[in-house]
């Protein structure tokens, strides 16, 4: 499977202007790494100002209702989730007031992946989840001493034609082993992708090929209050609980239970 690095002019190019051409590319299945998407040390900063928030508040669940809050989780293998994770979740909302600068800091993703899908991207990023689909921006941290996710592939639909992952962590330095990988369909070859990259490149990807993230840094010590590991920023459009419909979620690879 390929693995295509670009700048960040050569990817909106080849986006805005060989849409064909780079859907094609994206479904054959091709990988890209867009080179410095993010200033570095502004993604850095944005990154420990959520985890302070972690320790800051109480860790919480909540259905993608209109009522839902901003909200933090501590992933742990949970038997009925969509995809089993070891992992700290932060998950802001595009309807609250509150969270305007964050999105329009990652409105170029959602612009993006709506025109792919020929949607309006403002007829998302404000909606609630009564409107059936939301915007989000999501923070994962994989801690080292084992932070990982299943193996999944990801729902497809026209306002999530392509999956988009912003390196948080500087591979190598913030975590030596584990981490993101893919592959062309399952048992085919496993491509890792974390030390292609560097703290703010963008990683795009079909959300059909089966990817994951390996257990990180498993021989040290897991700690939900240490800011290690690997950090994962998701600018998403997702299906809301309205109705609940486990063919709009992730589906875990291998996964025997009947949703």
């Amino acid at each position: 499977m390929k693995i295509n690095s670009l700048n960040r002019q050569s990817f909106l190019d080849l986006v805005y202007s060989r849409k064909e051409e780079f859907l094609a590319r994206i479904h054959a299945p091709e990988l890209f790494v867009v080179k410095n998407f993010y200033e570095k040390n502004e993604l850095l900063a944005l990154r420990n100002h959520v985890f302070q928030m972690g320790l800051k508040t109480e860790a919480s669940w909540h259905p993608l209702l209109d009522d839902c809050p901003d909200y933090h989780r501590l992933h742990d293998n949970y038997p009925q989730a969509y995809v089993k994770s070891k992992m700290h979740g932060f998950y802001f909302h595009g309807w609250l007031d509150h969270n305007r600068d964050l999105f329009k800091r990652f409105s170029e993703i959602f612009e993006i992946k709506c025109f792919l899908g020929g949607i309006t991207a403002s007829d998302y990023v404000r909606s609630k989840p009564s409107s059936g689909a939301v915007a989000r921006v999501n923070f994962q941290n994989y801690p080292s001493g084992g932070g990982h996710i299943a193996e999944h592939i990801d729902p497809n639909s026209n306002y999530a034609l392509i999956q988009t992952l912003i390196q948080g962590s500087q591979p190598g330095k913030d975590f030596r082993s584990g981490g993101l990988f893919a592959r062309k369909a399952p048992n085919a070859e496993k491509i890792l992708l974390d030390f292609h990259t560097e703290v703010g490149d963008l990683m795009v990807l079909s959300p059909a090929i089966p990817h994951g993230v390996d257990p990180v840094d498993p021989e040290l010590e897991y700690r939900w209050d240490n800011n290690s590991g690997k950090w994962t920023i998701l600018p998403l459009i997702v299906a809301s609980d309205y109705p609940k419909n486990g063919s709009a979620k992730p589906r875990e690879i291998n996964d025997s239970q009947n949703r």
